[in-house]
């Protein structure tokens, strides 16, 4: 019994729900206590009621900005994957295109998005244009820094026995640099939820970021959390989706840095 709850006591995803529990008890007796308005903080058990009876206008709200953040992520992943890649086997371009690209990180992304209704129009495709911004940097700074940091010794041992750069690729560079590509992944995955909501801030007349903007103008304040609780939630699922795919494709990625913090 004792060890059964000693597994509890260590398991990540137990200590994580107890923790949010206490925050939302704690949240719900906090406001109660102190009488504050809904238009200030409601409370949890208010924010539940209301994504309860709004639940078919935030489903349909939810649907548009889950489609941005999906779009503008797979194209980020795809061209973040072949440009990094391209850049890694070129010095040149590694010289030249990468460091333009990474210049570019410094230009605030929310100066960009009217920028990029101006360009693309009022539509989705503007939205899509800036989760994609959000996401590409990541996923190819990650991909690029997978590549070159392939042990050295593993190219020489291909080399030695006959490899092609194609196999080598295949076999040895691209699972090496998996790690690194989940690095960005995982900060791709917030990234993107926040690239829809600020070109949903810019323009649109639909999307969690648009309902947002609406329902605090109109002081509705539990519509207005539940929309953020949506967004936390989609946040987190993609993130945790991209945790799981990392330790099924690389679970060896896992083993390494649970070595290297004990270790420290």
């Amino acid at each position: 019994m004792k060890n059964r709850w000693k597994q509890l006591y260590n398991s990540e995803w137990v200590m994580t729900l107890l923790s949010f529990g206490v925050v939302l008890v704690l949240w719900e007796a906090l406001v109660h206590l102190f009488e504050l308005p809904q238009w200030l903080l409601p409370a949890p058990s208010a924010i539940l009621g209301e994504m309860g009876q709004s639940s078919g206008y935030l489903y349909m709200h939810t649907i548009v900005t889950l489609r941005e953040v999906l779009i503008g992520f797979i194209i980020a992943l795809g061209i973040g994957i072949f440009l990094g890649v391209i850049i890694a086997y070129s010095p040149l371009l590694e010289k030249t295109l990468y460091k333009l690209l990474a210049a570019t990180l410094s230009i605030p992304k929310v100066a960009i998005a009217p920028l990029l209704v101006l360009w693309l129009g009022l539509g989705q495709t503007s939205k899509i244009a800036m989760v994609f911004l959000m996401c590409f940097f990541p996923i190819m700074v990650g991909m690029v820094s997978g590549l070159q940091a392939t042990p050295r010794e593993l190219l020489e041992l291909s080399n030695v026995l006959g490899a092609s750069r194609v196999q080598s690729f295949l076999k040895i560079r691209f699972p090496a640099a998996l790690p690194y590509l989940f690095n960005g992944l995982r900060v791709s995955t917030s990234m993107a939820v926040v690239g829809a909501v600020i070109s949903e801030f810019v323009s649109a007349d639909k999307g969690l970021g648009y309902s947002l903007l609406i329902t605090t103008s109109q002081m509705n304040g539990p519509l207005a959390f539940s929309a953020v609780t949506i967004l936390a939630i989609m946040g987190i699922a993609l993130f945790s989706l991209v945790a799981w795919l990392e330790n099924t494709i690389c679970p060896w990625a896992k083993t390494s840095k649970s070595s290297g913090r004990a270790q420290s």
